[in-house]
């Protein structure tokens, strides 16, 4: 009988040329990855399709009647067996989502080992230990009872079934086999089967473990001796005898992105030579670290990637939108879930924007804030599932223009018909469910449906070590070679430490401690040289994406390359910008923006720091006393607000709530309140229709605030309020010259009376209002009042809050003004307004009054007024 034979060699390349030889005479070829079986495959018989380990112990497992548990179903085991068990130490703390993750790896680690729960049961000592081994074995013994496995048991629960098809096998690419690999690999490989594994002098501790697994299981090694052909070969070579590599290549940075960088640059140069993008690699250690990086800078660069990490559908900006639409709903629509939702960047509605900008300041709770017109995106306390799903997730979908964007996003559309595809039962049923019903199952749907990260066509695959085992690539460059990134950081496991590993070690229960699990780096690390057909790069960051400071790893020290990398050329429009500013040479863009900054720095008069090249001042325009006190108050505020409309036109407090307070006050009204709304819906049609104001999403809220005011006005009033002069109160216009400016006023909401000391004026506000400000460029409330004196040729005027019901601020006309006068002071404010618009003076003033600029509508795009909050 022919034994079992274990090749070994230090060359990959020896072992995949003794594979390819060995295939023809076998019946299965076993390999780590599905591309290193598509790789022989290209090299071999073709007719002999490769199967992963895994793969072949599912396909064990599923003829013996067992099936795969699911994630969920897995940490439900765990709860009910930490409920149910008599635990001592885990028991206050088997309710925590931490213990049951820990336990579910450490799950996995006994699995991998091979242990029988019994020989677990008996090493384990009281406490820790003890109960870490009850759960092991009732764990197991759920699996065994019901034939069900998870992914990390395949391997082991296989090599306990009675039979197991075995035949002659190939077994290539694993760089190292753990304790339930050896021992299925012993039940089906027959005799003459043939096993390669890259072992030879400075070998990986683990590669040599299960060189003397295999030995004791009676597999024969031979070594093969074949001298280096490849550049992935050479660079084993050097690494392991520390020596100089001639074909290695290495680069240094100073941090993840312009390692990224570089690395797209030579990726991007290696296509415009010719190489085909699947002969090429990006190998990384972890992909998550490097994946967001590489995904951005490939899309500024148009280098389609390909990773085989797989994500849930709740990472991606469509599942980010759908949870912001679930906890909405859980934490009953405050204003920051229901923003969250609304200005998500893939949501196109860019008046969600403006609202939101609107509602900073109140955060209001709800959706009628934000149109009445949304609220069915509410789902109702008892539903359908068809008509929640249909009639308002993929509703949602649409009006938030995601379905529009997939037309010419592939991403997005894929993520879209994978996610409505999952939902597709569930919305053709017509049955009652409840809202709860209909977010656990958006909810489950978005953490079960698992995508490839990146899935670009005839792209560049980016590879991690154990998809890289026993793959081949012309060009290859591998990324990360500092401490912490590769090799990843080792430590203890809090529950079953190294002391307690090496304790069981010693009664014949071996579990791989941290030692032995840091040298499966080692292992690695050879793989991943040994891809490179042609060329092979190492680079390494000097600090990481938090900004802490990397050492080189001892990987890095150990390779010594012949040559480092010269300078690669700029991979987009930007970086060749950056490139030759830093030259001194700049293009018209850059220069404009460097002349803009030096300008900012030197203070020197540009449109950038407030100084238009045009006047902004009109004759023609009409003006308001509240547009020209915010206009005298602060420039820039009155020009992003007045003229950019960077905040929606002010409320006419005013002038509301005197056509408000007549309408309670007519003569034979029945009810005031209804007479009080009644002509305050007048007069908002009127204003309306005049183009002079229109209501916003706020105004039901606010219209309640003045009916509000306006009954309490009226209890507070004693008398009637003195008939007004017919045609008096309408809006009074006033034309005045301020040096050489003439300013147009429009006084809205003014209330003329005749008193027996002659016309008076009242002009209604809230407290609170323009005139509060008190700065002394600014028109006071004195002045305003000045001015409204005149353009109603009353004699006596003030002003009456609408909280109170009680005149303040009373001002008596004065037929010939003094210098220090009112009227006279409000000139000299609209002269100095009128010069700085003519000038185009709009320049941000920082008021002395914190408040002033905390509560101010366009803070957001002031950069003096942010500067000033933040202080």
């Amino acid at each position: 009988m022919t034994s079992r034979r274990l090749l070994l060699s230090s060359s990959l390349g020896a072992l995949r040329t003794a594979a390819i030889t060995e295939m023809v005479v076998h019946t299965r070829v076993v390999v780590p990855n599905r591309r290193a079986g598509d790789g022989l495959t290209s090299w071999g018989a073709p007719a002999l399709r490769p199967i992963t380990l895994t793969r072949l112990a599912q396909q064990v497992l599923s003829s013996a009647g067992w099936s795969a548990l699911r994630t969920a179903e897995r940490e439900r085991w765990m709860r009910e067996i930490l409920a149910g068990a008599p635990l001592t130490m885990l028991a206050p703390i088997h309710e925590r989502v931490s213990t049951v993750t820990c336990l579910l790896g450490l799950m996995g680690e006994l699995q991998r080992a091979h242990l029988p729960p019994d020989r677990v049961t008996q090493v384990a000592r009281p406490g820790r230990e003890a109960d870490v081994a009850l759960i092991y074995a009732a764990y197991h013994a759920r699996c065994v009872t019901e034939r069900r496995y998870d992914a990390a048991g395949a391997e082991h629960h296989a090599a306990l079934l009675v039979d197991l098809p075995c035949q002659s096998t190939l077994v290539h690419g694993f760089a190292y086999l753990d304790a339930a690999q050896v021992a299925l690999l012993d039940r089906l490989c027959d005799s003459g089967s043939v096993l390669t594994l890259p072992a030879g002098p400075g070998t990986a501790a683990r590669t040599l473990e299960t060189v003397a697994a295999l030995n004791a299981h009676g597999w024969s090694s031979t070594a093969l001796h074949d001298p280096p052909r490849s550049a992935g070969d050479h660079a084993i070579h050097g690494y392991l005898t520390a020596t100089s590599v001639p074909c290695l290549s290495a680069g240094e940075y100073p941090d993840i992105e312009a390692e990224v960088r570089a690395c797209l640059r030579q990726v991007r140069d290696w296509l415009a030579e010719g190489t085909p993008p699947e002969r090429l690699a990006i190998l990384v250690r972890n992909e998550g670290q490097y994946l967001e990086t590489l995904a951005d800078i490939a899309a500024d660069y148009q280098i389609p990637l390909r990773s085989g990490l797989q994500r849930p559908l709740l990472a991606s900006g469509l599942g980010q939108v759908l949870q912001a639409w679930c906890d909405a709903h859980t934490q009953g629509w405050p204003y920051r879930a229901v923003s969250a939702l609304f200005t998500h960047p893939l949501v196109d509605r860019p008046e969600f924007l403006e609202r939101a900008r609107e509602l900073r300041t109140t955060t209001p709770t709800g959706l009628d804030a934000w149109g009445s017109e949304w609220r069915w995106l509410a789902l109702p306390e008892s539903t359908t599932w068809r008509g929640a799903l249909i009639g308002t997730v993929q509703r949602m979908l649409q009006d938030f223009g995601l379905l529009a964007r997939c037309k010419d996003d592939v991403e997005l559309n894929r993520l879209v018909v994978r996610f409505l595809h999952r939902l597709e039962d569930a919305a053709q049923r017509d049955g009652p469910c409840t809202r709860e019903d209909v977010l656990s199952l958006i909810g489950f749907t978005l953490r079960s449906i698992q995508l490839p990260a990146l899935a670009g066509k005839s792209a560049v695959p980016v590879l991690n070590p154990l998809g890289a085992l026993a793959c081949t690539a012309d060009r290859v460059w591998v990324l990360g070679l500092s401490e912490g990134l590769f090799p990843a950081a080792r430590s203890d496991h809090p529950l079953i430490d190294s002391f307690i590993r090496q304790r069981w070690s010693a009664q014949g229960v071996h579990l791989p401690d941290v030692r032995s699990l840091a040298s499966v780096e080692d292992a690695l690390i050879v793989a991943m040289l040994g891809t490179a057909q042609e060329e092979l790069v190492i680079s390494r960051p000097r600090r990481d994406l938090e900004g802490h400071a990397l050492r080189p790893s001892l990987y890095w020290t150990r390779l010594h390359p012949g040559h480092s990398l010269s300078d690669l050329d700029a991979g987009s429009d930007h970086e060749r910008e950056i490139s030759s500013a830093l030259e001194g040479t700049f293009s018209s863009r850059v220069a404009a923006g460097r002349h803009v900054e030096l300008a900012r720095h030197l203070s020197l008069d540009s449109a950038h720091a407030g100084h238009l090249s045009t006047s902004l001042m009109c004759p023609d325009h009409t003006w308001t006393p509240t547009e020209l006190q915010v206009a005298s108050t602060c420039r820039f505020r009155w020009w992003a607000e007045y003229k950019l409309r960077l905040a929606p036109p002010p409320l006419p407090w005013s002038s509301l709530a005197l056509a408000a307070l007549e309408g309670a006050q007519e003569p034979g009204r029945s009810d005031p309140d209804d007479a009080a709304a009644a002509a305050l819906e007048a007069h908002v049609q009127t204003l309306r229709t005049q183009g002079q104001w229109r209501p916003g999403p706020l105004w039901p809220a606010q219209r309640l605030e003045l009916l509000s005011r306006t009954r309490q006005l009226t209890d507070l009033t004693d008398t009637p309020l003195p008939a007004s002069l017919p045609g008096e109160n309408g809006p009074h216009l006033l034309t005045i010259s301020a040096h050489s400016h003439r300013f147009r006023i429009l006084f809205p909401g003014t209330r003329v009376e005749r008193t027996p000391h002659g016309r008076q004026v009242t002009v209604y506000r809230r407290s609170g209002d323009a005139g509060a400000l008190g700065e002394r460029s600014q028109l006071t409330p004195d002045m305003l009042m000045a001015l409204t004196l005149q353009a109603t040729r009353a004699t006596i005027g003030h002003y009456v809050a609408l909280d109170t019901g009680k005149p303040s601020g009373t001002l008596r006309h004065v037929r010939k003004p003094t210098g220090d006068s009112p009227i006279m002071a409000a000139r000299e404010v609209l002269a100095r307004l009128g010069d700085d618009l003519t000038s185009g003076d709009v320049r941000p003033l920082v008021s002395p009054v914190m408040e002033v600029c905390q509560t101010c509508p366009v803070r957001a795009v002031c950069r003096l007024g942010l500067e000033q909050g933040a202080a």
